[in-house]
């Protein structure tokens, strides 16, 4: 049964760090090493449970935000909606690299439509541009974004042949920054200027900051643990 196999998944892992052995579970017989079925069934509900949890916090604060834009209906409204979208859902998206490539395309086209909503509705109302420090980091952010995005492009497409089956630290720590500037976007964004304010509510502002901020610690705890773990699992794997 999957949950069984999920606890002795667990348990053995535990065990394995103490005595170095390999993957194992008790039953009538003693000791005895997990199948390699067993294994990725295990693998694969640890994954799932993974995305519900993560899918949750990202989709929760997104929706909230998305539901408050629909219902002010206002041109401006479209900054904080394509900024969910952009930050909440295709910036975290890391699937396959053509998946990738495309979330990452379509986050820069939200924020640029988005970008032009806020600006267009500051000069409407004679405001001046970039006076929080919002506003600052979102736009670091979006130039981050766009040049590790161009760098990806010219690694995928600027050789003889493309090659999808490539890794770059520069990349990789581009993105992470970026990833993380979104987070802190959002975050700012929802306190600042009035429209958090008067849409969302201290209450809700506060419950969309913090269940952001935990998804996006969640996931970038996800990547420090896969990166220190990257060596010892190429080395295991090359045995």
């Amino acid at each position: 049964m999957p949950s069984t196999v999920g606890c002795e998944y667990i348990e053995c892992g535990a065990r394995q760090l103490r005595s170095g052995g390999p993957f194992a579970r008790h039953n009538k017989k003693g000791l005895v090493r997990l199948a390699p079925s067993e294994i990725a069934d295990a693998d694969a509900m640890v994954k799932k449970l993974e995305l519900l949890v993560l899918g949750g916090l990202l989709g929760a604060p997104c929706a909230a935000i998305l539901s408050k834009c629909a219902a002010d209906g206002s041109f401006f409204a479209l900054h904080p909606a394509a900024n969910a979208l952009a930050f909440l859902v295709c910036f975290p998206a890391v699937l396959l690299s053509k998946m990738h490539m495309f979330f990452q395309m379509l986050a820069m086209l939200l924020l640029t439509v988005g970008g032009t909503a806020a600006y267009m509705t500051k000069d409407a109302y004679g405001k001046p541009h970039f006076t929080s420090t919002h506003s600052w980091l979102a736009g670091a952010t979006a130039t981050l974004a766009s040049l590790n995005m161009l760098g990806g492009l010219a690694t995928t497409f600027g050789g003889k042949k493309t090659s999808w089956q490539w890794k770059n630290p520069g990349h990789r720590i581009g993105g992470t920054l970026a990833f993380l500037g979104g987070g802190c976007s959002i975050v700012l964004g929802v306190y600042s200027g009035g429209w958090g304010n008067s849409q969302l509510g201290e209450d809700l502002q506060l419950k969309v900051a913090g269940v952001t901020a935990a998804a996006y610690s969640l996931l970038f705890l996800k990547l420090v643990v896969s990166t220190v773990a990257a060596p010892a699992v190429a080395k295991k794997k090359s045995n």
